[in-house]
């Protein structure tokens, strides 16, 4: 038989805080694999970085390279990684409130405050 406390089924509510865990976990793998991209300096130094904010390649051009001004060039690699950094985070940003979005709609119309409510009385704290 299933729990129900103030008119919430406790097992359906269990069963979907379960789905929405895996889905979360799912969806944090598919952005580890996300990449962004940003170019600096009119294209003189390309950052690349993954959803984990790691940077993962770097291109200098050479002609960069020949003026050998080290402190421009270190310049634009802070740049570009700064502004691949921006984009990932854009991204990250956009598919967590699509995420967030999809999962408040599949609660079912169920009222957050009654939700709160018995989560609380479930805890011991005030119904």
């Amino acid at each position: 038989m299933a729990q129900n406390f103030g008119g919430l089924d406790l097992g359906a509510i269990m069963k979907q805080a379960q789905a929405l865990q895996q889905s979360f976990e799912a969806n944090k793998e598919k952005l580890k694999k996300e990449t962004a991209t940003a170019s600096v300096g009119g294209n003189m130094v390309t950052a690349t970085v993954n959803g984990e904010k790691v940077l993962t390649e770097i291109k200098i051009s050479p002609e960069l390279l020949e003026d050998g001004d080290v402190t421009a060039i270190e310049d634009l690699v802070v740049s570009a990684v700064n502004s691949a950094n921006a984009e990932i985070d854009k991204k990250i940003s956009s598919n967590m409130g699509a995420f967030a979005s999809n999962a408040l709609g599949g609660l079912g119309g169920a009222d957050l405050g009654d939700m709160a409510n018995m989560l609380g009385g479930l805890l011991g704290g005030k119904k």
